[in-house]
């Protein structure tokens, strides 16, 4: 199978990569932002799982330009499967190159514009997956769509959640658009995992993120085993629009079941990414 994973050279998508490798037909593009990082996990993945076919590309998922010059990258490169996954927490409000708030630039529209490129480009096949690690934190919020990217009392924690809460409705929405296609798509939560996230924050956020996870997350190969399920298993081949929880169908807040919610959230990001100067549709 032909992979591209975001967010792959540590936590959940190292481990994802680490066990999707090991089965050698596997052929595995990681995109991440830092190029040395991504060396060192290629190097180490192939090490530990003696396939020679992990490699890496350098994207700033965060840059509409540097999105759309990884989605030409993959023209030629057939994909069965796409696990969106790259994400960050912002503490204090930044905008990435676009000028456009960086938890949604980031954890929302990185999904959404590659998907779609890739789509448009017909680069996923038919009978493909999508999945978008999404997460429980996406409960207890609402869209605001009068003020998506948080102009005004700015909440790292409350953008971070609504971030999550758009994986799971542009899901809802993509998957009903990629059924005559026979494309599936679902979303997930992988758990409170103990990873580096959240530690590009500074300060007393940072040690508190490190204490709660010391004492209460999951390992790294516990939380990756919903993406590997949903990326692997022959029973969810034919299951799309769902949120999985612990290898299972979920049930997502009331907020992120909203269809209303998701297709006013499809057409502002497409109005967005068009104002910044990328058509999609």
């Amino acid at each position: 199978m032909n992979i591209v994973l975001t967010g792959g050279t540590s936590g959940l998508g190292y481990r994802t990569a680490q066990v999707l490798g090991k089965e050698i037909k596997n052929k595995i593009i990681l995109v991440g932002s830092n190029k040395q990082k991504g060396k060192t996990s290629i190097d180490n993945l192939i090490k530990e799982t003696l396939n020679n076919k992990i490699s890496f590309i350098q994207c700033d998922l965060s840059s509409i330009s540097e999105i759309k010059s990884l989605a030409d990258k993959l023209k030629k490169f057939k994909i069965d499967i796409l696990i969106n996954n790259a994400g960050a927490l912002f503490f204090s409000r930044k905008e990435s190159v676009n000028k456009i708030e960086k938890t949604f630039a980031l954890n929302h529209l990185s999904y959404f514009i590659l998907t779609n490129i890739l789509l448009k480009y017909k680069v996923i096949k038919t009978g493909g997956r999508i999945i978008n690690v999404a997460s429980g934190a996406h409960r207890g919020v609402k869209v605001d769509f009068n003020n998506l990217e948080m102009t005004t009392n700015y909440n790292g924690w409350i953008a971070y959640k609504k971030s999550k809460l758009c994986n799971i409705l542009f899901t809802k929405k993509l998957s009903e658009l990629t059924k005559k296609n026979k494309i599936t798509v679902n979303c997930l939560h992988p758990g409170f995992v103990k990873t580096k996230f959240g530690k590009n924050n500074n300060g007393i956020v940072s040690l508190a993120i490190k204490f709660l996870m010391n004492f209460f997350a999951i390992s790294v190969e516990e939380g990756a085993k919903t993406i590997i399920y949903l990326a692997t298993d022959d029973t969810v081949k034919n299951i799309t629009g769902k949120y999985f929880y612990q290898s299972q169908i979920d049930e997502p807040s009331i907020f992120a079941q909203n269809k209303k919610d998701a297709d006013l959230l499809w057409e502002e990001s497409l109005r967005i990414v068009k104002n910044k100067g990328l058509t999609l549709i």
